[in-house]
């Protein structure tokens, strides 16, 4: 497995100072071993692009990329038409990289929670005729897609490009998904990305209702991957890396002892603030005033 699993493994003893609130009334103490590999299977085979018939996911790219709104059936119909000459959008299956991380956070308490939770949420989708047991869209699901009664859940690939969740509730991971180390000290870890993109953007975030733009960032970013990294045994996240968070924005710079905007590093001296996604410089370090 990631990171050093190599079998599925019993749960652990739950690590002092993971956060103990609990979602939707789901206990990790309550999952056994079995239900927490069974909920992965379900994720994979419902949600993970590459299960199933090639087809159905082309046209679901159509219908996802057909945003919802009042004239959906006539955009649908002409992207449709568009995408039958080859030139529609396609789903990507996710590496194995990505694979091999699910398992691992679904044998993780916070990570047992959020699946198991998924797993009952998306059952409310099926019972409404939304979404097949075998994870495809029904006609009846894509309508209420169209009419933004629902954001239908699947995995897959970017590729190269950062993780993210779509608008359409596509979550998108590098095909490179491995754990990295900034020189600020933070921890990019892949079950901390999995935990904060399926808390925040997939499943319902009650906690962030009425926060300003940076404390919801710092509750998403901050909050949500350092419980995933306290329970993996690493230190908890300290910078949020949003642009528009005002004073959460920022780090402190070992070798100087001085918060900076960003991220930071030295440079042949010269202490320049990096884009932290793309790696790319930005210019001089901006100091925040004491």
């Amino acid at each position: 497995m990631h990171l050093g699993m190599t079998t599925p493994q019993e749960p652990r003893t739950p690590t002092a100072g993971v956060s103990a609130f609990h979602d939707f009334g789901v206990r990790a103490a309550d999952l056994s071993w079995q239900q927490r590999m069974d909920n992965l299977e379900i994720t994979i085979q419902r949600y993970f692009v590459g299960h199933g018939c090639p087809a159905d996911f082309e046209h679901e790219a159509v219908v996802r990329n057909t945003g919802p709104g009042p004239d959906f059936p006539r955009r649908l119909r002409e992207a449709e038409e568009l995408a039958a000459g080859g030139f529609g959008p396609e789903l990507r299956p996710p590496s194995k990289q990505v694979t091999r991380a699910f398992a691992e956070y679904a044998l993780s308490d916070l990570g047992a929670v959020a699946l198991a939770r998924l797993v009952a949420w998306d059952e409310q989708f099926i019972r409404r005729g939304w979404r097949n047991k075998d994870g495809s869209l029904t006609d009846e699901g894509i309508r209420a897609w169209g009419a933004g009664h629902w954001r239908p859940f699947r995995v897959a690939s970017s590729g190269d490009g950062p993780d993210t969740v779509t608008p359409s509730g596509l979550l998108v991971l590098p095909d490179h998904f491995v754990r990295e180390r900034y020189t600020t000290g933070d921890v990019a870890d892949p079950l901390a990305i999995i935990h904060h993109e399926l808390k925040a953007h997939v499943l319902p975030l009650r906690e962030a209702r009425g926060l300003s733009p940076g404390r919801r960032m710092e509750l998403i970013c901050v909050r949500l991957e350092s419980e995933m990294l306290v329970e993996s045994g690493l230190p908890p996240r300290r910078l949020n890396w949003g642009k528009d968070d005002g004073f959460l924005d920022h780090t402190l710079h070992e070798e100087s002892e001085q918060y900076f905007h960003g991220l930071v590093r030295y440079v042949e001296g010269e202490l320049l603030e990096f884009d932290p996604q793309s790696g790319t410089p930005l210019g001089p370090a901006r100091p925040e005033q004491a």
